[in-house]
């Protein structure tokens, strides 16, 4: 059961992440958004209390340690503890949405933003939510940790740094998972099950992609994922998580 427990989703101001805290809101969780995005991240924490949520926001960038480190703090001081960690914070590329041009070939790549942010928000974020969240889970006797994965086509090239990034995550939840076992902490990795078009897509991707209901209850029932699915890339079929990786 996830009524009352106390969850952490990072970028959840809007797109997937907004999806999953409102499915957590709605499961009668405690409820915790972080993001870059302050303005969208207020208008979302009113949409969490209008579902009756006890909710709470706090602008993060998760690739600075300091504000990860206080993100935690203050959510175990609000809420008691930490008992799910969903690590959604990525810069994504959206190449589906028609309006969105492809990102330039590794030769013409610039390092600070396509590899030190791209790369540095999905996984140097994943990393210091986790690295942050788990002494809070070990004293409460254990958890769930939930990374996302994504993807990007080999043709057209553009998807190199985004999907470098998703797939290396696939490793790091593996490992993860064996250090915190003995903790009774579950590490596991799901994608929304498709490219998404957001609230922010333009209306005709809106009309020909699936948004992001369609990722359906997978976040709630990884939040509760067994031991013996950790450290596994997971994928729901007919309503039951299932290995792929």
């Amino acid at each position: 059961m996830l009524k009352d427990k106390s969850v952490v989703i990072t970028g959840s101001a809007k797109g997937i992440g907004r999806y999953i805290a409102h499915g957590f809101a709605k499961e009668g969780a405690k409820v915790a958004i972080a993001d870059v995005d302050e303005t969208r991240l207020q208008q979302t924490l009113g949409e969490l209390g209008e579902l009756g949520a006890e909710a709470m926001a706090v602008p993060t960038d998760v690739t600075n340690e300091d504000a990860v480190r206080s993100l935690m703090a203050q959510v175990n001081e609000r809420f008691g503890g930490i008992d799910v960690l969903i690590n959604d914070a990525a810069i994504v590329p959206h190449f589906n949405w028609n309006d969105k041009p492809r990102w330039p070939k590794i030769q013409d790549m610039e390092k600070t933003w396509f590899w030190d942010t791209v790369m540095g928000v999905a996984l140097l974020g994943s990393f210091l939510a986790s690295k942050h969240a788990v002494p809070y889970m070990e004293a409460g006797g254990g958890g769930n940790i939930v990374n996302l994965h994504g993807g990007g086509g080999l043709t057209p090239p553009g998807a190199l740094a985004y999907a470098t990034a998703k797939d290396s995550l696939i490793t790091f939840t593996k490992f993860h998972a064996e250090e915190v076992r003995d903790s009774n902490i579950s590490v596991v990795i799901i994608s929304p099950g498709a490219a998404i078009a957001t609230e922010d897509a333009p209306e005709e991707a809106r009309n020909r992609m699936p948004g992001p209901d369609y990722a359906g209850e997978r976040f709630l029932l990884c939040a509760e994922a067994s031991m013996e699915l950790s450290g596994h890339l997971l994928d729901l079929q007919d309503g039951q998580l299932v290995v792929l990786k």
